[in-house]
C-alpha cells in the first residue's frame, strides 16, 4: 500500500471551510494526514466525513488569542505533537487608500495578520520542543508586487511574507520551516462573493484571464497541491520562501497593462 506524502502527519489548518483551504484539506486527507480545521464557519458538508479519525473540525474566531491557544493545546493533548502548520484566514478589501477607514483597516490586519501570529505562535513551543514542523501562510502574489486598487489588502500580504522569512530564518536550526504560498487570481467564493452579480463576475475574469500570463484564473485545487508540498518532507530544504500560484503573474507585467492602473483580485 503506497504511503501518502502526508502519512500520519498532525496538520492544524485556520480557515479550511471553503475555497484554498478547504481544497487544501481535501488535499491533506488524500495524502494522509489527520487534520484538525477551524474555521468561524461550518465545515463544507460533502467532506462531513462523520465517524473519521482523520478529521475534526471546530468553530472558532482565529482573531481570538484564548480560543486559539486553547484549540492548539486540545491538538497536542489529543495527539502529542503538530507536525503542519497552515494558516489561511483572510479577507479583501478592493478600496483605494484615500477611501479607507481605519475601522476597514483594522479589520483586514486582524484577519489577515493577526490570525497568522496569532497562530504561529501557538504552534511554535511545540514544534521548537519537537524540532521540527512545516508553517505556511496563504499570502498572495500581492504580497510580492505592488498594485494599485487594494494597498491595505497588498500591505497585510506583504506583511505574512516578512513574518514566515523572519520565522524561517530564526526557526531554522530547530528544523522549522515556515514558507508563504502566493496565489493569483483563484476562482473561489472569496473571488465570487466581491461582485454583485454572474455577469460582473464574468466580466471580471474576462479582465483577470487577460492579465495574467497564463491566460486563466488558477483553482482552488492547484494551490492546495503547492501547500502540500510545502507540507511535506519533498521540502525540507524550503524554507523562508514565497511560491507564487498565478501563472506567471507575479513575474512581471503583460505589455498590455504595463501602463495599466487596473488591478486584480486576488485570494484570501
Amino acid at each position: 500500500m503506497t504511503m501518502g506524502r502526508l502519512q500520519d502527519k498532525i496538520v492544524v489548518v485556520f480557515g479550511g471551510a471553503r475555497g484554498i483551504g478547504l481544497a487544501t484539506v481535501r488535499e491533506m486527507l488524500a495524502e494522509g494526514a489527520v487534520v484538525y480545521s477551524a474555521d468561524v464557519r461550518e465545515p463544507a458538508e460533502e467532506l462531513a466525513l462523520a465517524g473519521s479519525a482523520h478529521y475534526n473540525t471546530v468553530v472558532l474566531d482565529a482573531t481570538d488569542e484564548e480560543q486559539v491557544n486553547r484549540f492548539v493545546e486540545d491538538v497536542v493533548d489529543a495527539r502529542g505533537r503538530i507536525d503542519v502548520l497552515f494558516n489561511n484566514v483572510g479577507i479583501h478589501l478592493g478600496k483605494p487608500l484615500a477611501e479607507t477607514t481605519l475601522e476597514e483597516f483594522d479589520e483586514v490586519f486582524a484577519l489577515n495578520v493577526r490570525t497568522a501570529f496569532l497562530g504561529t505562535r501557538a504552534v511554535l513551543p511545540h514544534m521548537i520542543g519537537r524540532r521540527g514542523g512545516s508553517i505556511i501562510t496563504t499570502s498572495s502574489n500581492g504580497g510580492v508586487m505592488g498594485r494599485p486598487g487594494d494597498p491595505v489588502y497588498n500591505a497585510s500580504k506583504h506583511a505574512l511574507v516578512g513574518l514566515m522569512r523572519s520565522v524561517a530564518v530564526a526557526h531554522a536550526q530547530q528544523g522549522i520551516r515556515a514558507n508563504t504560498v502566493n496565489p493569483g487570481a483563484i476562482d473561489t467564493d472569496m473571488l465570487r462573493g466581491t461582485l454583485s452579480s454572474p455577469e460582473e463576475f464574468e466580466s471580471r475574469r474576462h479582465r483577470l484571464v487577460a492579465s495574467t500570463p497564463a491566460a486563466r484564473v488558477g483553482e482552488a485545487w492547484e494551490v492546495a497541491k503547492a501547500v502540500v508540498f510545502l507540507a511535506c518532507d519533498e521540502s525540507r530544504f524550503v524554507n523562508g520562501v514565497s511560491l507564487p500560484v498565478d501563472g506567471a503573474k507575479s513575474a512581471g507585467a503583460m505589455p498590455s497593462e504595463r501602463y495599466s492602473l487596473d488591478f486584480e483580485l486576488g485570494p484570501g
